[in-house]
């Protein structure tokens, strides 16, 4: 039960306002009432640290732990594109790896120019999960048109997706520790980052966060903190980004028209501000880099990621009675106006 008993200033200034004054002030508490009922407990969905020789793949099986670090070479179709912790791969070559994956569960894939580069994932010394380049020959190079162009993007489940509704409130922050070898500035012309999300089924990218690969130097690697803020970034929608077309980018038919789906690169017009996502289940990141004539190749990759969101709350049974109730007596007021 609500009181009706305002203080006696307040209701005889309440009296003196015009009806469609009053029943606009109605409306608008009950708005207030509704984004206040409605609050959102942020948490941590996902994290993930790379850790050197030991997570998430290690030297355990008697190798080096790179029988992942090249081990996604098809499309990212969903689902189906899982790796799961256990999961084992053994890598081609001269000098085959068999490595056990025990990081956590993630869907993963790649679009590539040309078969010099593939996706993987191997522990920090190899930059986590990654994008890895090899050589690139002139003969290579020519016949691609210029620069060879990788990417490959790396999704995984938020904590509990199933049984809440997840949004991104004011506070919600995405954070990846994103490394490059410093070779990188003669090995590569292009490195950038962004942040994924999958939210009502549905793929959008982040902001663009482009490497300045001209500017590395000395030996070893570099690391790169790219932090978003998740509900006020611009998100562009992914169409269509699942498929099973495994061609490579530039390949065309007889006709001259493309035959792979290019589902990978962020080129859409539909945009939405963060907040207004719902039913977050996915988080992850894209990665992309472009590698001219070079010998040696690299690894571009992130070592650590970790995603915030917030659990959006049904308001309680009182606060819709009350909600029911000032709708009741802004309608009331309008009846006597008429």
């Amino acid at each position: 039960m609500y009181s009706t008993n305002f203080p006696n200033t307040l209701h005889s200034q309440f009296q003196q306002t015009p009806t469609y004054m009053k029943v606009t002030s109605i409306l608008k508490l009950s708005a207030a009432l509704v984004a206040l009922s409605s609050y959102a407990n942020a948490v941590n969905i996902f994290d993930f640290t790379a850790v050197t020789n030991t997570y998430p793949t290690a030297t355990e099986d008697g190798g080096n732990g790179s029988g992942w670090g090249s081990g996604i070479t098809t499309n990212f179709n969903g689902a189906a594109s899982v790796v799961n912790t256990g999961d084992v791969n053994t890598s081609s070559g001269n000098n085959p790896q068999t490595t056990t994956y025990n990081g956590p569960t993630f869907y993963a894939g790649v679009t590539r120019d040309q078969y010099q580069g593939s996706a993987g994932v191997i522990h920090n010394n190899g930059n986590g999960f990654r994008i890895r380049v090899n050589n690139v020959t002139q003969g290579v190079h020519n016949n691609n048109g210029g620069d060879v162009n990788f990417k490959a993007v790396f999704m995984f489940d938020a904590l509990n997706a199933g049984s809440n509704n997840y949004v991104f409130g004011e506070t919600d922050i995405l954070t990846a520790t994103v490394a490059t070898p410093n070779n990188m500035n003669v090995r590569s012309s292009f490195a950038s980052y962004r942040a994924m999300v999958k939210a009502d089924g549905e793929y959008y990218a982040g902001s663009l966060n482009t490497i300045d690969v001209a500017s590395l130097t000395g030996a070893n690697s570099s690391t790169h903190v790219m932090t978003e803020n998740a509900a006020s970034a611009t998100w562009t929608l992914m169409d269509n980004m699942e498929s099973s077309n495994n061609q490579l980018q530039g390949n065309t038919n007889a006709q001259g028209v493309a035959t792979h789906p290019q589902n990978l690169s962020v080129d859409g017009t539909t945009t939405v501000a963060g907040s207004t996502l719902t039913n977050i289940t996915q988080v992850g990141f894209l990665l992309e880099t472009s590698a001219p004539v070079q010998t040696g190749g690299y690894n571009f990759g992130v070592r650590q990621f970790s995603a915030d969101a917030s659990v959006a709350a049904v308001p309680e049974p009182s606060t819709y009675a009350l909600i029911a109730g000032c709708l009741a007596m802004a309608s009331v007021m309008i009846r006597r106006r008429k």
